[in-house]
């Protein structure tokens, strides 16, 4: 899954990165700061195939399924997200990326013992361990995501994006069975494209991935799970 992103670099720099040529950067920046821990509710930056950068909100929940009394969704599957009412629409024309330069996974781990006194805590004791997840180059890295937002259209209840997702490869530190649909910059590039046919996108979300190889990951500070928390701090590794 993904619930919590960094992205902190300057916007320009992921842009660059990318390769566009032209940019177009529609938001305020005085307002826009660093952002190492980023969850849903948040408005991460997001790069559209016009090549324009927005802060979108990160949920979505259309309008039926307000009607409803539906919760707002955060994630899309890559494999499902075609076919269903929710995402449908938004796979052929809302594909757009959010630049990120990491993410977090947490999993169950063993507690390290701790003794004070004559008092020694119990050695099966189990935490909800962060993990900082990142390219080994740390370079940025781009996630397909779809959004329900046109353009500098007001952005109303309901409206924003939701991030893909695809099946996790072995190995990586993600205790689920999901993982964030991350493409290097040509593969990004392609799934802005919105002349691509439906078939090409499908062998696009399949096969672009980046493979699990590429990244690494170490334990960081249980103050990630405060999302009011937001500081460099928070991806530094555990020592």
């Amino acid at each position: 899954m993904c619930g919590r992103i960094s992205q902190y670099r300057d916007p320009h720099l992921y842009a660059q990165h990318l390769g566009l040529a032209d940019p177009l950067m529609l938001f305020d920046a005085a307002d826009r700061r660093p952002g190492y821990n980023l969850a849903p509710g948040t408005h991460p930056l997001a790069i559209y195939p016009d090549q324009s950068v927005h802060g979108i909100h990160w949920g979505y929940c259309p309008d039926w399924a307000r009607e409803q009394h539906l919760p707002q969704t955060i994630n899309a599957r890559a494999e499902t997200a075609p076919h269903t009412r929710y995402f449908k629409d938004l796979w052929k024309m809302g594909r757009v990326l959010v630049p990120a330069d990491g993410w977090f996974e947490w999993r169950r781990e063993v507690a390290p013992a701790t003794s004070s006194g004559d008092n020694t805590t119990d050695a099966d004791t189990t935490v909800r361990q962060p993990y900082f997840v990142h390219l080994k180059s740390d370079a940025p890295m781009y996630l397909a995501a779809l959004s329900s937002v046109r353009g500098t259209e007001p952005q109303t209840e309901g409206m924003g994006l939701v991030i893909v997702t695809a099946t996790a490869d072995a190995g990586l530190i993600d205790v689920h069975d999901r993982r964030p649909l991350v493409l290097a910059p040509d593969a990004a590039r392609r799934w802005l494209d919105q002349a691509l046919q439906p078939e090409e996108l499908e062998q696009l979300a399949r096969r672009a991935c980046v493979p699990t190889g590429r990244f690494r990951w170490h334990r960081v500070s249980l103050e990630v799970d405060r999302t009011l928390n937001d500081e460099p701090g928070l991806i530094e590794a555990l020592h």
